[in-house]
């Protein structure tokens, strides 16, 4: 199986982000994952224009299953662009194996009122997903401005409904936990954020994956009886070279390896591996099978996806007067 984790886009209209978003879609599909899951801050400025454009892009990757949860600046009316830093993105162009070029054109976007700052919701059907499927199991919360008891409510239950063999994944936009070289700023994680991962150890969670705070890190969490990995990816797109770009390659094989791929040179960066882990997942994931035939009361098989919520679709454009 194979999970690639890209978060923090921040895609904004110019000739340059739309070729390395393609360029991305490129090395995705030779990567041909099973899952993309996209936590947040697809957009820059939440502009409708935006959103369109990312929306192209997300249907691209029709070659797997991908989820999507919003992140703070996919619900922003008063952000202000940046001046962008684009160290990186000359060389980048210049040294591409199948060179590439700033005049690449854009097709035009129709029906979309340019300048207009939407939200997420105006353009894809939901904010979070509950996705069970394949003896996998995830969830997808806003965080923005927080997640609530509630969300988490909402959560345990979705996790409680499948058997514990399956493999559990949680999502959020804000990061958890502090990382290497980045000083936090008030905002940076979620609120609560201990309580929360307690919750998660708790519901026998195996991976939460997020964002926002552009690095790149994996933290490795026990109390003891279960391990959670709290996976950070860093930003997709970003060139300004201070920051991590690229995203997180999850692959559970017999063990389990998580690599950064980095988006300009295609370096491959091993950042945690777990020996037996495949092993172990398919061991529990038979025992549960052996427990639930033995039950009287059979449980969700795990392998069917719940009525009414799954991944998160897109909305087609509307015109707008």
């Amino acid at each position: 199986m194979r999970i690639l984790h890209i978060t923090d886009l921040h895609y904004r209209e110019s000739p340059e982000t739309w070729t390395l978003l393609k360029e991305a879609g490129r090395q995705f599909e030779v990567l041909r994952p099973d899952y993309i899951l996209i936590t947040g801050d697809l957009t820059n400025d939440g502009l409708d224009e935006q959103f369109e454009r990312v929306k192209r892009f997300i249907a691209t990757l029709d070659f797997c299953e991908v989820l999507i949860i919003p992140g703070n600046r996919d619900a922003a009316r008063t952000i202000i662009p940046a001046p962008a830093e684009r160290s990186d993105l000359e060389y980048f162009l210049l040294t591409h194996p199948n060179p590439v070029t700033m005049l690449d054109e854009m097709d035009a976007l129709e029906n979309v009122n340019h300048g207009r700052q939407g939200k997420f919701f105006d353009h894809f059907d939901a904010t979070e997903f509950f996705y069970r499927a394949n003896g996998i199991a995830a969830v997808g919360l806003n965080s923005t401005p927080e997640i609530t008891s509630r969300q988490m409510e909402l959560a345990a239950q979705h996790f409680d409904k499948g058997q514990p063999g399956e493999l559990r994944i949680f999502c959020a936009h804000h990061s958890f936990l502090p990382v290497p070289t980045k000083k936090l700023k008030p905002g940076d994680t979620v609120p609560r954020a201990a309580d929360i991962l307690q919750t998660l150890i708790e519901l026998n969670v195996d991976l939460l994956c997020c964002g926002h705070i552009h690095r790149t890190h994996v933290w490795d969490l026990s109390d003891g009886r279960h391990r959670l990995l709290c996976c950070n990816a860093g930003s997709l797109l970003d060139t300004s070279g201070k920051k991590d770009n690229g995203f997180l390659d999850i692959e559970i094989g017999r063990d389990l390896r998580i690599s950064k791929r980095t988006l300009f040179s295609r370096r491959t960066e091993v950042l945690y591996s777990r020996l037996h882990f495949g092993a172990m997942l398919r061991e529990r994931q038979q025992n549960a099978s052996i427990d639930t035939a033995g039950s009287s009361t059979p449980l969700s098989t795990g392998d069917e996806k719940d009525a009414g919520i799954g991944r998160t679709k897109t909305k087609k454009s509307k015109s707008k007067k």
